[in-house]
């Protein structure tokens, strides 16, 4: 008899994104996990249609505290919070019966470990707010060089994905070359998915976390204690 799967639930509390746009990201997923793994893509019932304002994240936040209730989510061995910024973590660890992974957490963890200056490349100014309340409660995390809005939300990033890529490429330069960092942090979900971060580690010669990477190889790490 083959052993069971390892069921990771990628839980998103934005309602947005289009059934095409959740496959595309499943599928890059699945390719970084190992054998033995696989992984759903959750859409919280009731979460705001993108962040596009301060209050979206509160909404999104209570959206997926009221979906971690249901023990339904038991169907899962572990959890990744699909924001890059963990809104809401501690909350959501308090209510859920598996494990949280938060992307952020883990991202300021390595960024301690690697030991250069952090900066973390975002979305807009509201999620440029919600960087720095992650910042202000992580005990450990490495120097932060800066952070920096790329000025662009994501609802325009999924429907220009290039014009996403161009943008986040420019503001990772001048985080790099203004700001004097040497590991950068792509702090949205999206950012992750445009499959620079290779491109950026070779032409600035930094350290570029990927909030996808990192979430899923901390959510693989708790299932093989």
């Amino acid at each position: 008899m083959s052993a069971r799967l390892q069921r990771i639930g990628f839980c998103i509390a934005t309602t947005g994104y289009s059934d095409a746009e959740r496959e595309r990201r499943r599928q890059q997923m699945l390719l970084q996990l190992p054998p033995g793994f696989d992984l759903d893509v959750v859409v919280v019932p009731n979460g705001p249609e993108f962040l596009d304002a301060r209050a979206d994240f509160g909404r999104a936040v209570e959206a997926a505290s009221a979906f971690l209730a249901d023990p339904a989510i038991r169907a899962y061995d572990v959890l990744v919070s699909a924001g890059a910024i963990d809104p809401g973590l501690a909350r959501f660890r308090s209510i859920s019966p598996v494990p949280v992974v938060g992307p952020g957490e883990a991202a300021m963890f390595l960024g301690h470990v690697l030991g250069r200056p952090l900066s973390i490349v975002t979305v807009d100014e509201h999620a440029v707010v919600a960087s720095h309340e992650l910042l202000e409660e992580t005990t450990t995390k490495p120097e932060i060089a800066s952070v920096r809005s790329m000025d662009l939300p994501v609802r325009q990033i999924v429907q220009d994905l290039d014009r996403g890529r161009n943008r986040l490429v420019a503001e990772a330069t001048q985080a790099v070359r203004e700001d004097g960092a040497g590991t950068l942090y792509l702090g949205a979900m999206t950012l992750g998915t445009l499959g620079v971060d290779r491109q950026l580690q070779d032409e600035l010669g930094v350290f570029v976390i990927n909030p996808i990477r990192v979430a899923l190889a901390t959510a693989v790490q708790c299932l093989r204690t």
